[in-house]
């Protein structure tokens, strides 16, 4: 097993402070709008008082069980954490990627819903549910903060919703594509490279598709140019906005003519 190692973040010099993103959802522009922190630097360490730091030091480790007593709440600081659910005949579901910024584990009724696991070496901000419960009530606006981040994460699941319901496979390989663009610890602009941090049997099982679907469609975008695969995690996105016509279902002029 992989070593976790656990030290209160008050009494760590820590790079940086917990951090609780999320970004609006008007389209106003084609471009996608950037991620934010919601949290002030008060309520940052505020947080990081409460706050244990939880290093993980390989993909595939268990946070949490669908099912178990939710006794903390955790936010990531660097690496990925995909949250799923299995069906009663034992299919997989993965629900989300959580990534840098994001907040997950928050209870219901007591209990986790879901399954969080490790996708790669992860850093997390552990906090007590109970002690953030009564910091939310002593500061309402970190209790505003940590709303919009949760009905950020709603509207998130309703989008996948409707796409795993409504689009093609390309249309739901563009999407996801296009949400790991947003973030510069995956995507460098400049050369337009995207460290995908994920496998393929991840992919496959966030889109609901089988495994060598999710393979054709990446070949298939490769062919229509709109992307190049360098290595089994890097990928070269060589026309955003022929994504972004892609996942909204409309037809682009490509320099491909296959």
């Amino acid at each position: 097993m992989s070593v976790i190692l656990t030290t209160p973040a008050k009494k760590r010099s820590t790079r940086t402070a917990p951090e609780i993103r999320a970004r609006s959802f008007d389209r106003v522009t084609d471009r996608p709008s950037q991620i934010e922190n919601l949290l002030s630097q008060k309520e940052q360490d505020r947080l990081r008082e409460i706050a244990t730091v939880l290093e993980y030091r390989r993909g595939g480790l268990t946070i949490f069980s669908e099912g178990e007593d939710a006794h903390f709440v955790y936010a990531i600081d660097e690496g990925v954490i995909r949250i799923s659910r299995h069906a009663e005949n034992g299919q997989r579901q993965i629900l989300a990627f959580m990534v840098p910024g994001d907040l997950f584990g928050l209870p219901d009724g007591g209990m986790h819903v879901n399954t969080a696991e490790t996708v790669s070496a992860v850093r997390l901000y552990r906090f007590p549910w109970q002690q953030l419960v009564r910091m939310m009530m002593e500061e309402p606006q970190l209790q505003l903060n940590l709303l919009v981040r949760v009905a950020y994460d709603l509207r998130q699941a309703q989008r996948q919703i409707m796409i795993l319901g409504q689009q093609s496979t390309d249309q739901r390989l563009a999407f996801l594509l296009l949400d790991f663009l947003r973030h510069p610890e995956f995507y460098d602009e400049r050369d337009g490279r995207l460290r995908l941090p994920i496998n393929r049997f991840d992919l496959a099982d966030y889109l609901g598709i089988a495994r060598e679907t999710a393979v054709r469609a990446i070949a298939k975008l490769e062919r229509d140019g709109l992307l190049r695969r360098i290595d089994s995690e890097t990928i070269q996105i060589l026309d955003v906005a022929g994504l972004r016509a892609m996942q909204l279902g409309r037809r682009r002029r490509s320099a491909s003519t296959d």
